[in-house]
């Protein structure tokens, strides 16, 4: 698969992730919550006042993506992914205590308790959305 080039590329992507989340039809629904708990690095959108929702870089890297292309593409790769959405964005994601803290209240809004640390060990990653 090839990486995100353009906002409108993640745009897509966000879009994807949403109709998962909002729709809540099996097994997309839980294929989405699978990607924000298991998530390291996140794209940080702002939703109202005080939300956000936040999206994992290994899906949001790669162009027109879905959960068929995503589950049957082998070589997914935050190190691949994190360089595109850095480069479109213009920063690399960094741990932020106050998106950290909208995460975990973010995880509880779906239903779930967010992991203490990311899956290696370290803290997560966030790049803040700006349009």
């Amino acid at each position: 698969m090839k990486c995100v080039k353009t906002q409108k590329d993640i745009m897509h992507n966000i879009k994807v992730i949403n109709r998962y989340l909002d729709q809540k039809k099996e097994p997309f629904y839980s294929f989405a919550l699978d990607l924000v708990k298991n998530g390291i690095c996140f794209i940080a959108v702002k939703e109202g006042k005080n939300s956000f929702r936040f999206y994992p870089s290994r899906f949001m890297g790669y162009r027109r993506n879905n959960r068929d292309a995503h589950l049957n593409n082998a070589m997914k790769d935050g190190k691949e992914t994190n360089p595109a959405i850095s480069a479109i964005l213009g920063s690399k994601p960094i741990p932020n205590p106050t998106l950290e803290s909208y995460y975990k209240a973010y995880c509880e809004h779906l239903g779930f308790s967010p992991r203490k640390s990311t899956p290696f060990g370290s803290s997560r990653k966030f790049w803040e959305w700006k349009e």
